[in-house]
C-alpha cells in the first residue's frame, strides 16, 4: 500500500502571519465564534464562563457586542435546563472537541443551533451557527408547532388565571387561600382583608398565625390542621373570633367554610377559606334575647306585686279593727302598685316594640345573608326533614341543577338523577348520624332542564347537618363547588380555559348591579342631596381619601371643611343651581392620612346634577385619582430636562441624527464646538447642510453602514478636515456611531459620541520626536560610559604592574639596606614609600569596584535579609574599632526585622556607614552609634545616627561625590559613600543625611 507524507506547513507562517490570520478568520467567518474562560467556585467546580470575545457573526446571532461584559449564565440562564451549559463545561474538562445540535428557545433566542467546541489553552473556543434555513423533518416541524401552541396555551392560561384572580378579588364574600402546613396566605381578597383589618401587603406571603397573631389559642389553627389531616371540610356557623381592629381587640362573629384543596395526585396542598361576617346579625339576636330576658324579669316582678296585693287583702279581711287604716294604706298601696304596674307595663310594651324592631332587623340581616348566599359562587341549599325538602337555594345552586328545585319540594322529586347516583343515601346518612359528609371532584350526571339530556359534572361537596337546640338533626346544609372546569382543565386545558372564561363572564355579568359597581370601582364616587349637599353615599375609594372620618349623613361643608376653602362648595352650589355639569382636570387636593400627615393628590372629576321628576335634588361626583400619571409626567419632564442638562454638561460631544438624511435632533455645546458652530446653528438641519466639508471624507459612508447593519462603529484618532475660523483645519477625533431603534426594533437614528484629541495627538507626536532625540542622546551616553569604563579598567590594569614592580624594588632595597648599620634617615623614607604604594593600591581597587557598580545596574540576588543577623556580623568585623575607640553600638530592628535586598550589597552599605561613624568620631567624647529600622510607606528604612564630628551645609552637598574627602586627619579614598549612594540608586532607593557640625549625623537609607 502506498504511503503518503503529511503535508508540510512550514512555509505558511511566512505568507500568513499567525496573529493576522487569527483575527482575519474571526472577522470573515460565517459562523459565530466565541472565546469563554471558566469561572470556578471554591471547590474548583466550573460554575460559569466569562465571555471574552464574540466575532461579528456571533454578535449578529446573539445580538451582543464583541465584549459584552458579564458572565455566560447572566445572559443565557436557560442553557442550564437545555444542557448547553453542561456541554460547554464537559467539553472544557474533557479537552477534546465536541458537537451539539439543540433547539434553543429562551433568552430572546428561538432557533435550531449547531455547536462545536474545543478547549484552547486556559479557555474554550466555541463555533456555532443557527440552522433556521435548513430543512426540517416532519417531527421537528410538529415539535416546534407544538411548542408554539404550548406557549400560546400558557399565555391564554395566564390570562384566564388573571381573570379568575380578578373575579375572586371582586367576590362579595371573604375569600383566602392558605398553602401548606404553615398555612401561608397566598391569596386574600379585599373582603377578607377588611375582615382581618389588614392591607393585602401585610398578610400575603406570611403564615396565618404570623399575620394574625391574636387568633392563637382560639382553636382556628387546630381546625385547619384537622382539615389538612383528614381532607374533610369544616363549616363553622356564627363562630366568635377575637380580632385586632383599629388597634383594639374586639369580638367578631363569622360563618365560614374551610375547604381542602387537592393537587392532581389527590394530595391536600392547601385550604380555601370562604367566610361571611355575621357580627351584626349575632349581636342583633343577642339583643333580642336580652330584651326577652328583661321582659320575663318584669313579668316576675309583676307577679310578685300581685302576691303582695293578695296578702294585703287577706290582712284587711283578718283585721277588721284596722279597716280604716288598712283602707287608707291599701289605697296608697294600690296607687303605688298601679303606678308601678303602669310603668312596668309601659316598659314591657316598649321592650316588645324594641324586640319587634330587632326581629325586623334580624329579618333584614337574614334577608341580606340570603342575598349574599345567593351571590356566592358556590352552590348553597338547605334541606329540611328526613325527605329532604328544599327550604333555601341560591342562584348558583339553581344554575347547577337546571333551575328545577322548588321551595318545599323534595330533592328526589325534582332531582331524581341524584338518588340514582347514591347522593340520596349520603343525605340520609348525614340526617341519621348527624355527621357531615364531603367529597372532592365527584362525577355527577345532572340535567340542565327537565327534558334535557343528563350532563356529567364534577363537584366538591359538603353535606353539613343542621341541629336544633337539642342537637337533633332537623335538616342539611348543602355546599357544592362545581369543579368541572378544573377537572376538564386538567384533561384538556384549552377547552377548560374557554369554559372558565365563559363562566367568569357570566358571573361578572351577574355582578353588574349598580351598587356593587360603585363599591368595586377604582373611581371616587360621591353623591350629595339637597342645597346643603348632605352626603348620601361615598364608595370605599372615596372614603379612603378621608380615613377615620364619618362622611355619610353629614353636610359636605361640615364633613369636609377643606371643601369650603378649596372652592369645591362653590362649585357644588353652581352645579346645583344651574344644572350645568362641571369638569375638573388634574385638580390638586390636599388629603390627610390616619396620622394627620398631609399629601397632595391629583383628580380628574365631574360634578353632575341629579334630577328626580325633572327637579334637581342633588349632585353626584365621579372622580379618578391620576396622581401617579401626573407625578410620572412631571418626573418624565424633569428627567427630560435632566437629560438635556446632562447632554449640555456632558464632558464629551453628543449628537443624535435621525433618518436617511441625518437630520440633527440633538447637539450639545461640545459637539457644536467641534463642528465650529453653535447648537442653534445645527439643530433641525441635515448634517451635510451644516458640514458640507465632510461629504467626501468617508463619514457619510460610515453612517450609512451603521444604519444598514445595525452595528456600532468605533473609531480612534480619525483625521478630519473641518472648517474653523473660515478655513479648513485638520483635527483628530475619537468617536462612536451607535444605532438607535424604535419600539418595533427598526433603526431610526444614529447617536454620535465624540471627543477631540487633536492636542493629544500633537502632544504624542511631539513626545515621539522627543523620545527619538532622547534615544539618540542615551545611545551617545552609553558609548561614553562604555569608553569611561574601558578607560578605568585599562588604567587600573596598566597601573597594577608598575606599582607591583615599585613594591618589589622597595622590598629588595629594604633587604639590601638591612646590612647597612645606620638606617636613621633611610627607614622613615622607606615607610613613607610603602604607605604611598598601599594608598595607590587601595585607589586602584576602589576604581575597580566603581567599574563593577557601573556594570551591575540591576539589583542582584534580592532576598529577605535578617537585619539583626547581618548587623551582628558587621559588628564582629568592627570589633577592633569598637574596642580601640571604646565605642558603643545599639541596634533596634524590631519594627522592620527584614529587608528585601542583595545581601552582599546590604552588608557593604551598613559596613561603610558604621565604619565611618566610628572613624569620624569626635575627639572629646565617646562614640555612640544607634542603628534602627522601620517601615515608611512603600519603603523599609534603616537609620544610622552618631555623635561624631558632624558636617556643615557645604560639606553635606559634597558628601556623596566620587573621591570626596572632607576630613584629612583620617585615611580614606573618598569613594565609600559614593558607592553606598550608587547601590541604593541602582535599586530604586535613596539615601538622606541630616547633620550638624560638632553634634553628629543621621543617615537614612530607603529600600524599596
Amino acid at each position: 500500500m502506498a504511503e503518503f507524507a503529511a503535508p508540510s506547513f512550514d512555509d505558511l507562517p511566512v505568507a500568513y502571519p499567525p496573529d493576522e490570520l487569527l483575527w482575519a478568520m474571526l472577522e470573515v467567518s460565517l459562523t459565530g465564534m466565541a472565546l469563554y474562560s471558566p469561572i470556578r467556585d471554591a471547590g474548583g467546580v466550573i460554575v460559569d464562563f466569562t465571555i471574552d470575545l464574540l466575532n461579528p457573526a456571533a454578535q449578529r446571532i446573539l445580538k451582543q457586542p464583541a465584549r459584552p461584559g458579564g458572565t455566560y449564565l447572566h445572559y443565557y440562564p436557560h442553557t442550564l435546563e437545555t444542557g448547553v451549559f453542561a456541554f460547554h463545561r464537559d467539553t472544557f474538562e474533557a479537552g477534546g472537541p465536541a458537537r451539539l445540535d439543540v433547539n434553543y428557545q429562551g433568552d430572546s433566542l428561538d432557533n435550531y443551533f449547531r455547536l462545536s467546541a474545543c478547549r484552547v489553552g486556559q479557555g474554550l473556543l466555541v463555533s456555532f451557527t443557527d440552522t433556521a434555513d435548513e430543512s426540517r423533518s416532519a417531527v421537528e416541524v410538529a415539535l416546534r408547532q407544538s411548542q408554539v401552541s404550548e406557549r400560546a396555551a400558557r399565555a391564554e392560561a395566564e390570562s384566564q388565571r388573571q381573570q379568575l384572580y380578578s373575579l375572586l378579588q371582586q367576590a362579595p364574600v371573604a375569600f383566602a387561600y392558605l398553602e401548606g402546613p404553615e398555612h401561608i396566605i397566598t391569596l386574600a381578597n379585599p373582603l377578607v382583608c377588611r375582615l382581618w383589618d389588614r392591607q393585602p401587603e401585610e398578610v400575603i406571603g406570611l403564615p396565618l398565625l404570623v399575620a394574625l397573631p391574636e387568633i392563637q389559642g382560639q382553636g382556628f389553627d387546630q381546625l385547619l390542621a384537622e382539615v389538612l389531616r383528614t381532607a374533610q371540610p369544616f363549616h363553622g356557623t356564627e363562630v366568635p373570633a377575637v380580632l385586632k381592629r383599629q388597634g383594639q381587640l374586639e369580638t367578631a362573629y363569622v360563618t365560614f367554610t374551610y375547604q381542602p384543596q387537592r393537587s392532581d395526585d389527590g394530595t391536600v396542598t392547601g385550604i380555601v377559606v370562604v367566610a361571611i361576617e355575621v357580627t351584626e346579625q349575632v349581636r342583633a339576636r343577642q339583643l333580642v334575647e336580652e330584651q326577652a330576658r328583661q321582659t320575663n324579669q318584669l313579668n316576675e316582678e309583676l307577679a310578685a306585686a300581685n302576691e303582695e296585693l293578695q296578702a294585703a287583702n287577706e290582712e284587711i279581711r283578718a283585721s277588721t279593727d284596722e279597716l280604716l287604716v288598712a283602707q287608707h294604706e291599701l289605697r296608697q298601696l294600690n296607687e303605688v302598685l298601679e303606678a308601678r304596674v303602669a310603668k312596668r307595663t309601659q316598659a314591657l310594651v316598649e321592650a316588645l316594640e324594641e324586640t319587634q324592631r330587632q326581629r325586623e332587623q334580624v329579618a333584614v340581616q337574614e334577608n341580606r345573608l340570603q342575598q349574599i348566599l345567593r351571590q356566592v359562587p358556590a352552590a348553597v341549599a338547605t334541606l329540611a326533614g328526613p325527605h329532604h325538602h328544599y327550604t333555601f337555594f341560591n342562584t348558583s345552586f339553581q344554575a347547577l341543577t337546571g333551575h328545577r328545585p322548588r321551595l318545599g319540594a323534595a330533592l328526589g322529586e325534582v332531582l331524581p338523577e341524584l338518588l340514582e347516583q347514591s347522593m340520596g343515601e349520603l343525605l340520609d346518612q348525614v340526617y341519621a348520624s348527624g355527621e357531615p359528609v364531603s367529597g372532592a371532584e365527584r362525577p355527577l350526571w345532572l340535567q340542565n332542564a327537565a327534558e334535557a339530556e343528563p350532563e356529567q359534572r364534577y363537584v366538591d361537596f359538603s353535606f353539613q347537618p343542621l341541629l336544633d337546640a337539642q342537637q337533633q338533626t332537623t335538616g342539611i346544609l348543602i355546599f357544592i363547588v362545581d369543579t368541572t372546569d378544573k377537572v376538564h382543565n386538567r384533561q384538556q386545558a384549552q377547552a377548560a380555559q374557554a369554559e372558565a372564561t365563559a363562566a367568569a363572564e357570566r358571573l361578572a355579568a351577574q355582578r353588574q348591579a349598580f351598587y356593587h359597581v360603585f363599591e368595586q370601582t377604582s373611581a371616587l364616587i360621591f353623591i350629595a342631596r339637597g342645597a346643603q349637599h348632605f352626603i348620601e353615599y361615598v364608595n370605599p375609594a372615596y372614603q379612603e381619601l378621608f380615613p377615620d372620618r364619618v362622611l355619610m349623613g353629614r353636610a359636605t361643608a361640615e364633613a369636609i371643611p377643606a371643601a369650603v376653602t378649596g372652592g369645591f362648595i362653590t362649585l357644588l352650589d353652581q352645579v346645583y343651581q344651574t344644572g350645568s355639569p362641571y369638569f375638573g382636570n388634574e385638580v390638586p387636593v390636599v388629603v390627610y392620612d390616619a396620622e394627620g400627615r398631609p399629601s397632595t393628590r391629583y383628580l380628574n372629576f365631574t360634578y353632575q346634577a341629579d334630577r328626580e321628576n325633572g327637579e334637581i335634588v342633588g349632585v353626584s361626583s365621579f372622580a379618578f385619582d391620576i396622581s401617579e400619571q401626573v407625578v410620572a409626567r412631571r418626573q418624565q419632564l424633569e428627567q427630560q430636562a435632566q437629560l438635556a442638562d446632562l447632554f449640555a454638561q456632558a464632558p464629551v460631544a453628543i449628537a443624535i441624527m435621525r433618518g436617511a438624511h441625518y437630520v440633527i435632533e440633538v447637539a450639545n455645546p461640545l459637539m457644536a464646538q467641534i463642528w465650529g458652530r453653535t447648537p442653534a446653528q445645527v439643530v433641525g438641519r441635515e448634517l451635510l447642510e451644516v458640514l458640507p466639508e465632510v461629504r467626501d471624507q468617508g463619514f457619510m459612508e460610515l453612517l450609512d453602514q451603521v444604519m444598514a447593519t445595525g452595528e456600532a462603529f468605533v473609531a480612534q484618532e480619525v483625521s478630519a478636515l473641518l472648517e474653523r475660523e473660515g478655513s479648513l483645519k485638520q483635527v483628530y477625533l475619537n468617536f462612536v456611531y451607535q444605532p438607535l431603534r424604535d419600539a418595533q426594533g427598526l433603526i431610526t437614528s444614529v447617536a454620535v459620541v465624540a471627543t477631540e484629541v487633536s492636542e493629544q495627538v500633537a502632544a504624542r507626536q511631539q513626545v515621539s520626536l522627543s523620545n527619538q532625540r532622547l534615544t539618540a542622546a542615551n545611545e551617545q551616553l552609553i558609548r561614553t560610559n562604555a569608553d569611561l569604563d574601558n578607560f578605568i579598567y585599562i588604567a587600573s590594569h596598566d597601573l597594577r604592574e608598575p606599582i607591583g614592580n615599585i613594591e618589589g624594588l622597595v622590598t629588595a632595597l629594604r633587604e639590601e639596606l638591612d646590612q647597612v648599620a645606620d638606617l636613621t634617615n633611610i627607614t622613615p623614607l622607606l615607610t613613607m614609600m610603602q604607605r604611598a604604594i598601599e594608598r595607590f593600591q587601595r585607589t586602584i581597587g576602589d576604581l575597580t569596584e566603581v567599574t563593577k557598580l557601573q556594570k551591575a545596574y540591576e539589583q542582584p540576588g534580592a532576598a529577605a535579609i535578617d537585619l539583626a543577623a547581618l548587623v551582628e556580623a558587621v559588628r564582629l568585623d568592627l570589633q577592633p574599632q569598637l574596642v580601640a575607640t571604646a565605642g558603643k553600638l545599639s541596634v533596634d530592628v524590631a519594627a522592620c526585622p527584614r529587608v528585601a535586598f542583595s545581601e552582599k550589597n546590604l552588608r557593604s552599605v551598613i559596613y561603610n556607614l558604621l565604619s565611618n561613624a566610628f572613624k569620624y568620631r569626635h575627639p572629646h567624647r565617646r562614640p555612640l552609634v544607634r542603628l534602627r529600622s522601620y517601615a515608611a510607606g512603600a519603603y523599609s528604612v534603616i537609620e544610622v545616627q552618631d555623635n561624631g564630628l558632624g558636617l556643615d551645609e557645604n560639606q553635606q552637598r559634597q558628601l556623596f561625590g566620587l573621591f570626596q574627602r572632607l576630613h584629612s586627619h583620617v585615611e580614606g579614598t573618598g569613594i565609600g559613600l559614593y558607592m553606598v549612594k550608587k547601590i541604593l540608586d541602582n535599586a530604586g532607593g535613596r539615601i538622606e543625611v541630616a547633620s550638624q557640625l560638632g553634634v553628629g549625623s543621621t543617615f537614612r537609607l530607603y529600600f524599596p
